[in-house]
């Protein structure tokens, strides 16, 4: 990218709000999404401007004007939501509709026609107030699926210039998308923005298969085209910033929290669950197959604590709270039928980290088990991988996260399947160390070459590159 010349300008809901809200550096760090922790890297070394949600939710309906601030390098413009758009936008469709569909999950799904009208004028406010900032050769990169009508916005507002978009999300089949009645109104607004950024080819392909199937038109590798509409997609796998958790993991802090890691287990081997509490996870079926390997291999008991890292999510929502409600009875029943004197068989904490003290977790592991039940692309397993320098810890990992696609050196499982999942856990902890050195070593090269920064610069090429609509 050629960031002397071009501003990026980037759109999503969720921003790095300590920014705003926090003056302890430390606070920058605190458990942000994978959304924001890969952009937030991308963005650290080029001229840009990051326009979101504030995180605020005001009770008038008349709210305050747009909020600047910097976060580095990064110009920082922020608005409020009305409790209504909240309730409506926010936790309505975005949370109640479109994130279950989005991840093949329809029972989730709720479907609420008023909730899709406040999602549309949120994002034409939200489009109305930016146009103010934006410079003629802007480079806008709108993010993921809480923003998709905002390229509609702005072209009928009069943009012109590039304008990308990148789904963070699997997509669906099309059978799944037309669950809910805006199916064509989404695919009809993702077809105004000159580039459309996917984390796999599979997910690229279920969105090209939707627009085929729905109103017709033609495929040819990169661009699709209907009548005198077109639009180029492709994939572009998100990534970390390696260094960032090689510097962590190895600063005195960490190395004292790992010390206090590993006295917590009894220096017991170590099997790491990392994800926000969300069903979409997988961490009750990762639990059962936890349980189904200690019933299956008894002379693995007392010899492995299993560290369950689940950060605090939308717990207002009736279904985050069953969750988690179902999470508590899982490792309540595994440690009340096999822990005994000094062992734990489930570890399991309820909070927020900083991501340096997620990088201690991550070197003292042995393996790392992610179960999503379907994944966008899952950044923990590459900040694992990135995090173990020469520990060779082993990733399991889901065949349904996006991140199967890349790491392929992981050992790939069915989620669905405790007994299969067992099984590979077995194998990872009994993989001889050659192995374990060959896999991990494959998977950081990788984890290397996709980088946020990478991830940034070949999208924006491509933005650049493609005939301007």
């Amino acid at each position: 990218m050629n960031a002397e010349k071009k501003r990026l300008v980037v759109i999503s809901t969720r921003v790095p709000k300590s920014a705003i809200l926090e003056s302890d550096e430390k606070q920058r760090t605190k458990s942000v999404s994978g959304l924001v922790s890969a952009l937030h890297f991308a963005l650290q070394d080029i001229d840009s401007l990051w326009f979101g949600w504030s995180g605020q939710a005001v009770t008038k309906s008349r709210k305050a004007a747009p909020q600047k601030s910097c976060n580095g390098s990064i110009e920082l413009v922020t608005v409020d939501l009305t409790l209504g758009e909240v309730d409506g936008f926010y936790t309505g469709f975005c949370n109640s509709t479109l994130w279950p569909l989005f991840h093949c999950l329809p029972s989730y799904v709720r479907l609420c026609q008023n909730a899709y009208q406040t999602y549309q004028i949120v994002n034409r406010d939200f489009a109305a107030i930016l146009i103010s900032y934006l410079r003629e050769d802007d480079l806008v990169w709108v993010h993921d699926y809480q923003h998709i009508p905002i390229g509609t916005e702005l072209r009928r507002l009069g943009w012109m210039g590039r304008l990308g978009f990148f789904l963070h999300t699997p997509f669906p089949p099309i059978d799944i998308l037309e669950i809910i009645p805006q199916s064509k109104q989404i695919l009809e607004n993702l077809m105004d923005y000159d580039l459309l950024g996917f984390n796999t080819q599979r997910y690229c392909k279920n969105f090209i298969d939707a627009l085929c199937k729905e109103f017709g038109g033609t495929f040819d590798g990169r661009t699709y085209y209907y009548k005198q509409l077109s639009v180029h997609c492709n994939a572009y796998p998100t990534g970390i910033n390696p260094s960032a958790f090689e510097f962590w993991v190895n600063s005195a802090d960490a190395i004292e929290k790992r010390r206090r890691i590993r006295e917590s287990v009894y220096n017991r081997r170590i099997v790491l669950g990392v994800d926000r509490l969300d069903y979409t996870k997988g961490i009750c079926e990762r639990l059962l197959a936890f349980e189904q390997f200690l019933e299956r291999y008894p002379y693995w008991r007392k010899q492995v604590s299993m560290i369950q890292i689940s950060v605090p999510s939308r717990d207002h929502m009736p279904e985050y709270a069953a969750y988690k409600q179902e999470i508590d009875r899982l490792v309540g029943n595994i440690n009340s039928r096999f822990s005994e004197d000094e062992w734990l068989p489930v570890v399991y904490l309820y909070r927020s980290y900083l991501q340096e003290e997620l990088s201690a977790f991550y070197r003292e592991a042995d393996v790392c088990f992610v179960t999503s039940l379907r994944d966008g692309m899952n950044l923990v397993a590459k900040e694992y991988i990135a995090s173990q320098s020469n520990n060779f810890g082993v990733l399991v990992l889901s065949k349904f996260c996006g991140a199967s696609e890349d790491l392929q050196e992981a050992i790939i499982i069915n989620p669905y399947d405790i007994y299969e999942t067992a099984n590979a856990l077995k194998f990872a902890l009994e993989m001889p160390n050659r192995e374990r050195s060959a896999r991990w070593q494959a998977l950081m090269k990788r984890v290397c070459n996709h980088t946020a920064g990478a991830w940034r610069d070949c999208f924006l090429t491509d933005l650049q590159g493609f005939a301007i609509k």
